[in-house]
């Protein structure tokens, strides 16, 4: 794979999540496709207790995506972030405005160590993706985007 361009930022990688997530159907072949600009190298794991993943690693950190049975679809994205990754995103988030299409809000648990954002779809269907931002320990920080 080619080097990552220059113009990528962290920022944009959690919104593509976001908008993989709730996507209706996302297969493996194409979030990889639309994940490339983020990525330097990539594996598949196959087919575990009904799931499969997909490794990915760039100059951000790690994500793994899963997709589950029956139609493999994407379910959930764990993004293991260097620590200035994580704080850009986190930031973003933040500020996160409600667009047209869809809707955010903040969610605290366990006394706010465990920060969670819910974005949601305005369509008929009522799409949601919930990211739960782990970052308590300094070198180690994770957000776990779920499908609602």
């Amino acid at each position: 794979m080619s080097k990552l361009p220059l113009e990528k930022t962290p920022t944009q990688l959690f919104d593509l999540l976001v908008e993989l997530l709730l996507a209706e159907e996302m297969p493996q072949p194409v979030v990889a496709r639309r994940l490339q600009p983020f990525i330097a190298a990539a594996r598949l794991v196959p087919e575990q207790l009904g799931r499969t993943y997909y490794i990915m690693q760039g100059p951000y950190g790690q994500l793994t995506a899963t997709f589950e049975k029956p139609s493999f679809r994407l379910y959930q994205v764990t993004a293991r972030l260097v620590p200035a990754a994580y704080a850009q995103i986190k930031e973003h988030a933040r500020a996160l405005p409600a667009g047209p299409a869809w809707a955010s809000r903040w969610e605290n648990k366990w006394l706010g160590l465990w920060p969670r954002l819910v974005v949601s779809s305005n369509g008929t269907v009522r799409k949601s993706v919930k990211a739960r931002f782990l970052g308590l320990l300094p070198k180690q920080k994770f957000i776990v985007l779920t499908r609602g």
